[in-house]
């Protein structure tokens, strides 16, 4: 009894050349989901730093306006201190 290699021939081998396309088309779609996702990671990279601008604006803007009030409500506390000063010179 001799011990041999059986080929049962059920698949068959590609070609050389539809190897090569084969590999050629997986490596062109590979490139292509590649892109897409470097693109898709820009994109989101670019919206981060866009929303983190906008933030930042709004801090400072927020910051300004109580600032403003500030000074405005000091300024009227310190005319109505007046005014009711001069109401009390008034009565004397």
């Amino acid at each position: 009894m001799s011990i041999g290699i059986r080929k049962f021939g059920w698949l068959r081998t590609p070609s050389a050349w539809q190897q090569a396309e084969t590999w050629r088309a997986r490596r062109a779609s590979f490139v292509e989901s590649s892109i897409s996702a470097s693109d898709i990671v820009n994109a989101t990279f670019a919206q981060a730093a866009t929303d983190q601008g906008k933030g930042l604006a709004k801090l400072a803007t927020q910051a300004a306006v109580k600032r403003v009030q500030a000074e405005a409500k000091s300024k009227i506390d310190a005319t109505i201190a007046g005014i009711d000063s001069v109401k009390l010179d008034m009565k004397i």
